[in-house]
């Protein structure tokens, strides 16, 4: 647990008291660290009443401004909160409702203490198996839903007439084949960016190039896949339009892998040494969905395979999405909307 959440509990407490005496307690709030937060909530938004935005900070709310989103900072003293994480420390009166989403795809790393999920009364996950992992890990607060962040994808948001225009939209040469390389943070010990960043100008010879990396990656990669000529680096975390252009994903333990697999798109992956991070059943997961290789001169080959053969590993990323996500059909918004309404019966619509 955050040591803040118990330096801060007793004067938070008092004070949310006090705000619901006087009349001045927040309604039901959407919680958001960063954009990705909102972008995850946007579609079961859908399904509800608005509910105002809180940031974290000042930043936060900035990047949310920067899209087009109005929000307010913490501190927030509301009667119930939603959030795309397990942050329920930063509102520590328990009797707030609070409700956790998923941001990202299944367990792709270790879970974070079961203390801080369970301060939750739920935590929307990707699937059953996910779910009962958690409990045997002491997680109480675990309810499966999908990936609403996925569900454009596949409910029409994102027919085939929004791909061809978003391909214009982002310049996409139309006689080449796309590769999206992706990669989880270089300081994790699970990241290969090491092994292709340096190779992507080459690439771009002969295919389309686009990037994507954890928000915590190290300025001199970040600078060196933003100078590097005709490579499409992706600054948003909204990247499900950019998967659906790619023909080959090729990354390491990021969880974006997971969404690459729920659109059905051919992997290549590198092979990574076991660190504190490892979760062994996802590794072994990526192993069997992707064509895996352990050098960079591997990579021009292992492209030129994947891209010949592109179903060669299709049964196996069905199997995944089957424990990733039990089914993917667009609603997994409409199950997450219809199990807040039962904690907050005021945002149905």
């Amino acid at each position: 647990m955050v040591l803040s959440y118990y330096f801060i509990k007793p004067a938070y407490n008092l004070w949310w008291y006090i705000k619901g005496l006087i009349g001045k307690r927040e309604p039901v709030v959407l919680y958001c660290a960063n954009t990705l937060d909102y972008h995850i909530f946007a579609p079961v938004q859908k399904h509800l009443k608005p509910i105002p935005i809180v940031a974290k900070d000042k930043q936060a709310q900035h990047a949310l401004h920067n899209i087009g989103i109005a929000s307010t900072c913490l501190p927030s003293f509301p009667d119930g909160v939603i959030m795309c994480r397990q942050a329920a420390y930063r509102f520590p009166a328990s009797s707030i409702k609070k409700i956790g989403i998923s941001h990202g795809v299944y367990n792709f790393k270790p879970f974070a203490s079961a203390a801080s999920h369970n301060l939750l009364d739920r935590y929307f996950m990707t699937s059953s198996t996910d779910v009962s992992n958690a409990k045997k890990f002491g997680i109480k607060s675990g309810f499966a839903v999908g990936y609403p962040k996925l569900d454009p994808a596949f409910d029409g948001t994102y027919d085939h007439s929004f791909c061809q225009t978003f391909k214009k939209k982002i310049g996409l040469d139309a006689t080449k084949k796309t590769l999206l390389f992706t990669a989880t943070w270089d300081k994790s010990g699970l990241s290969a960016i090491h092994h292709w960043v340096d190779k992507l100008e080459r690439l771009t010879q002969k295919y389309n190039v686009m990037v994507t990396v954890h928000p915590w990656t190290s300025k001199p990669y970040l600078d060196l896949i933003r100078s590097t000529p005709n490579v499409f680096y992706i600054d948003t975390f909204d990247v499900v339009p950019y998967i659906m252009q790619a023909d080959l994903c090729i990354g390491d333990a990021s969880s974006i892998l997971g969404e690459c697999c729920a659109l059905d798109k051919a992997i290549i992956t590198f092979t990574l040494p076991d660190g504190k991070r490892t979760v062994p059943q996802v590794h072994d997961m990526i192993r069997d969905f992707s064509l895996q290789i352990t050098q960079a001169d591997e990579l021009e080959d292992a492209i030129t395979t994947s891209l010949k053969n592109p179903t060669a590993k299709q049964k196996q990323r069905a199997e995944a999405n089957r424990i990733m996500f039990d089914i993917l059909d667009g609603q997994a918004a409409k199950r997450a909307a219809n199990e807040i309404i039962k904690f907050f019966p005021q945002l149905k619509k």
